[in-house]
């Protein structure tokens, strides 16, 4: 099945990559629990503060956005660096194993010090991928502000550098597997870039108050954690795919 070769053959290479520009060390176990299995890496050491890659399957739930019970599959990762002159990554995708997907993709950057060249680079990179399927580039990403912010913040997380891809069927992963492959290029290309440069106390507390948004995201807004809760994900594997190393509020 090509989606499960995508993610088989991507997570083996996001955590090589990973470990590679870091230098420390990950931590990967397999995670059963009552309809489904978790197998989280946690990286951590050198330029990156936290990274979890989660591949999880599970059996027979019904997601929000469906009115049938399917199989259904994530791969989500998150990258904390530990240099607030880099961007949060957000990598996350899900789909129903049973039928024509649907296939849906969230990826950005959650900046902490904003780099225009480095946002503007990676927004480059998609608007490329969204000319070579014949995709308006705005409507690639439309909705991220949106999703990605909450009324009482001064501005949303996301920079509107990714995608939002949606309710994708077959005929599309090549798109799908593109836009995932291109963004982590670009992710880590800015990675290896800013990993050494000078930080700044400022900047560190940036970094803690982006981390403490995506918190505040996760616990009051987002439907996934809910309805993960909900279908009977273990608490610690929610909180080791998703959760920041460190915040302030």
């Amino acid at each position: 099945m090509k989606i499960v070769d995508f993610v088989n053959e991507t997570k083996e290479l996001v955590i090589k990559k990973l470990l590679e520009l870091s230098g420390g060390s990950c931590d990967r176990r397999s995670v059963p629990f009552k309809v489904g299995t978790a197998d989280v890496a946690i990286i951590r050491g050198g330029c990156i503060e936290k990274a979890a890659i989660t591949h999880m399957t599970m059996n027979q739930i019904q997601p929000p956005e469906l009115d049938m019970a399917v199989d259904y599959m994530v791969f989500q990762v998150e990258i904390f660096p530990a240099n607030p002159n880099c961007p949060f990554g957000h990598f996350n995708t899900e789909w129903a194993l049973t039928g024509d997907g649907p296939y849906h993709m969230n990826l950005d950057l959650f900046p902490a010090v904003e780099i225009s060249e480095d946002l503007q680079s990676a927004k480059a990179a998609m608007d490329s991928v969204a000319c070579r399927f014949g995709i308006d580039p705005v409507k690639l990403r439309q909705g991220l502000d949106e999703q990605y912010n909450m009324p009482h913040w001064d501005k949303p997380l996301a920079s509107m550098a990714g995608c939002k891809l949606m309710h994708l069927h077959e005929d599309k992963l090549d798109l799908f597997i593109e836009s995932y492959r291109t963004f982590f290029d670009i992710y880590t290309a800015i990675l290896q870039k800013r990993k050494g440069a000078a930080a700044t106390d400022a900047g560190m507390q940036l970094k803690l108050r982006r981390n403490g948004k995506w918190l505040e995201y996760l616990t009051m807004k987002d439907v996934a954690v809910k309805m993960g809760l909900g279908v009977g994900i273990p608490a610690d594997v929610i909180v080791n795919l998703s959760f920041p190393p460190s915040a302030v509020f």
